[in-house]
């Protein structure tokens, strides 16, 4: 629906449907994985097996992600995804491009293009404004929309936005350089009530990162959200590198929620506590963050839920 209509909205589901159903799909160490993607869940991921099948569909889509990243128009490139690295999109504009992302989203909000055409050329880059409210029937607050700003080879830059994308037309050269900074905030999401299954809940997100709560950071997942305000910070000792969102429960005691794609991947969390390996260095991100140490792996049965009392 994006290639056909170059709609903004479609590269938002997509992002969405990365970040939380796909990459959640195996645990860290890529051993055990789910078939579904269950949004309460306490039942470990299944041991990798001789013919996985539809796992497979998993590498398959990664290997996909750089030409959704980068779609050709008829007059200009789109960037709908915003990952670091360096890809070449051939014919735009009669031309080649090299485009080089440099970014440390989705925990921070800052991106870097540099655009390298072959040839100096006139078109437009469609660059995607996030919009985290993808359907009605769910309500975010605060709302979170827009650019915090962009600038265009150090001067601000005030674009048109249409279809969900800021538009930027130019006659480009190499080392024309964008940045752009966009919104991130912990948000609650409130569904619409005629939703039986998630009515008088709520759930948390963080850019386009859905969250969930586990028992291995808080014993009560069956009380309610408390209304103290939603922050996130940066934990490099957790799950290779996270950011949580804090907040507090009704009793006023704190609550911790981590993203939902790196759900159950602690002892007795998605594992016995005999399958349990020790903590490994999954750590990533900015280089400042490499060598953070891990946090060592609780025991004891697991729950993970996306939908918290209200």
């Amino acid at each position: 629906m994006n290639l056909a209509y170059h709609d903004a909205k479609f590269a938002d589901l997509y992002e969405e449907t990365m970040y939380n159903a796909l990459l959640g799909s195996t645990d860290l160490d890529g051993k055990n994985f789910y078939y579904d993607n269950p949004l309460v869940e306490s039942n470990p991921r299944y041991p990798w097996h001789v013919c996985p099948c539809c796992v497979g569909n998993i590498p398959r889509t990664l290997l996909m992600i750089p030409t959704w990243t980068y779609v050709k128009g008829a007059d200009g490139l789109y960037v709908n995804l915003f990952i670091g690295g360096t890809v070449k999109v051939e014919n735009v504009a009669g031309t080649d491009i090299e485009m080089v992302q440099k970014t440390d989203y989705p925990w921070s909000g800052t991106v870097t293009l540099t655009v390298n055409p072959k040839n100096a050329k006139h078109f437009t880059l469609y660059i995607r404004v996030p919009n985290r409210a993808t359907s009605k029937l769910y309500t975010p607050t605060p709302l979170v929309s827009g650019l915090k700003s962009m600038i265009l080879n150090g001067r601000p830059l005030n674009p048109k936005i249409e279809n969900g994308y800021a538009l930027v037309t130019r006659e480009w050269q190499a080392g024309d350089t964008i940045t752009l900074e966009i919104p991130m905030q912990a948000q609650r999401i409130t569904p619409d009530p005629v939703i039986e299954a998630t009515r008088g809940r709520v759930a948390l997100r963080y850019g386009p990162l859905i969250y969930n709560v586990e028992n291995a950071d808080q014993r009560d997942l069956n009380q309610s959200l408390g209304a103290a305000p939603l922050t996130a910070s940066w934990r490099g000792d957790l799950l290779g590198g996270v950011m949580v969102i804090k907040g507090t429960w009704a009793d006023g005691s704190p609550m911790l929620a981590i993203p939902n794609y790196a759900r159950l991947n602690r002892a007795g969390q998605g594992q016995t506590a005999s399958e349990a390996t020790p903590a490994v260095d999954y750590s990533g991100g900015a280089a400042a963050r490499a060598n953070t140490p891990q946090a060592k792996r609780p025991e004891g049965p697991g729950q993970s839920i996306v939908w918290i009392k209200n």
